[in-house]
């Protein structure tokens, strides 16, 4: 006779949209039970599930429940599936005590005490189990002498796939419902040895409500140069249950521990698109904008296409994102420096927008001449009148001023120094 496996503190079922969420039952998040006599034990656990497993954000979010939504839906699978998976499969992490069973699901007497690892063979099909769905893993591990061999519920091992200076990254795969429709994806698992944090990746894009969202890429890499390891993750995230057209969202993010939780210090859209027309793709790319040996500012940059009838409208925008010591946070486009060449025989930076007389030229310029462009006035902006355009610059010379728009055109400074200090120091 079958035996319920479903493990506990992970509901198989996580479903969910963004207008309702509802917390698991005490019922769900129990740990299994062993049998004395019946199933036998290989090492006890030291520690409390609650204390080795955390929740990021929280609990009641990761092990959010369906709505029981009756809306018609079309959803699709998030993320890697398992057979995608399998090369890049390090080891499975037993998150708890777990019965060893044969492929039906009977248990054969064993349990497998958390925190062990295994060697992850094969996957079976997800299958209903109540309301909720499951799905058994054919695992083997060594023990006392002896290889174990068996199949175990998937929810109670995690698929880590890199592992570095202690931490290791992986992934738990689900498969939930609501309503009619049905999607595979997964949560982010993050282990440091001492705990487990299981991780709604949907918080990053959507941190208010729940999306049911999937884990493409993971990795572990000292990202920026600071001698610190991130978790480099790419995921794709259902933007919503109405709208059937829309693609999930494809986002990167860099990770890391920070007071007992993640946070994302870098986070980046990488492509969307509906059948409306309406699409993006970016790319990012990290670079030493002040040659200290750390790579302090992310540059972003994103194609737009907008199709409307016969008509189709493409454009492309840039996006910086400098250090600021905890984060790297989106600048304001006018903040960060052009280059600016002056385009008319002769030129002049003021001292003040709209300086008259002599008096308030700083410096004169010729045609060809290149200059750092910083900030943009809008206090007398109009669309389509150039000349309304003011930009605070900086010569090579070190003298700074205004100048119009009307006598320049503006280039990326890419990827030479990005701060203003470089160009207004001394030197």
């Amino acid at each position: 006779m079958k035996k319920a496996l479903l493990v506990a503190f992970v509901a198989l079922a996580l479903a969910s949209c963004p207008r309702a969420e509802k917390p698991v039952s005490a019922a769900d998040s129990a740990t299994p039970v062993a049998h004395p006599g019946r199933d036998t034990i290989l090492s006890s656990a030291p520690r409390t599930l609650e204390e080795r497993v955390l929740y990021f954000p929280a609990r009641e979010r990761v092990l959010t429940s369906g709505d029981g939504s009756s809306d018609d839906m079309s959803w699709q699978s998030l993320g890697r599936s398992f057979p995608a998976l399998v090369p890049e499969v390090l080891y499975g992490l037993i998150l708890a005590d777990t019965p060893l069973t044969d492929k039906d699901g009977n248990s054969n007497g064993t349990l497998l005490p958390e925190t062990s690892r295994v060697t992850v063979l094969e996957a079976g099909e997800w299958e209903r189990w109540g309301a909720d769905f499951r799905r058994l893993y054919h695992v083997r591990m060594k023990a006392a002498k002896q290889t174990l061999e068996g199949w175990i519920d998937s929810s109670s091992a995690a698929l880590m796939l890199v592992e570095a200076k202690g931490l290791a990254v992986g992934l738990v795969p689900r498969k939930i419902v609501v309503g009619d429709g049905e999607s595979e994806y997964s949560l982010l698992v993050v282990s440091d040895g001492r705990h487990v944090t299981l991780v709604d990746t949907s918080f990053i894009p959507f941190p208010e409500s729940f999306h049911p969202s999937g884990v493409v890429h993971v990795s572990l890499e000292d990202v920026n140069s600071d001698s610190q390891p991130e978790i480099l993750l790419e995921a794709e995230t259902l933007v919503s249950l109405r709208l059937l057209g829309a693609t999930p969202v494809r986002w990167k993010a860099w990770l890391r521990r920070r007071e007992g939780t993640l946070v994302p210090i870098f986070r980046y859209n990488v492509s969307f698109g509906s059948d409306a027309g309406y699409a993006y793709t970016a790319t990012d790319r990290a670079f030493d904008s002040d040659a200290s040996g750390m790579r302090d500012m992310v540059r972003v940059d994103t194609d737009y296409t907008l199709v409307s009838g016969q008509d189709e409208f493409r454009t492309t925008t840039v996006s910086f994102y400098p250090w600021n010591g905890s984060e790297f946070k989106k600048a304001a486009l006018q903040d960060l420096p052009k280059m600016g060449t002056i385009t008319v025989d002769q030129a002049s930076l003021l001292a003040n927008m709209n300086a008259r007389g002599q008096s308030g030229i700083l410096a004169s310029l010729a045609k060809g001449d290149q200059l750092y462009v910083f900030d943009r006035s809008d206090t007398r902006q109009y669309r389509g009148d150039p000349a309304s355009w003011w930009y605070k610059a900086v010569t090579k010379s070190g003298v700074e001023g205004w100048i119009s728009g009307t006598m320049m055109e503006l280039s990326w400074i890419d990827p030479l120094k990005l701060n203003r200090a470089a160009f207004l120091g001394p030197g």
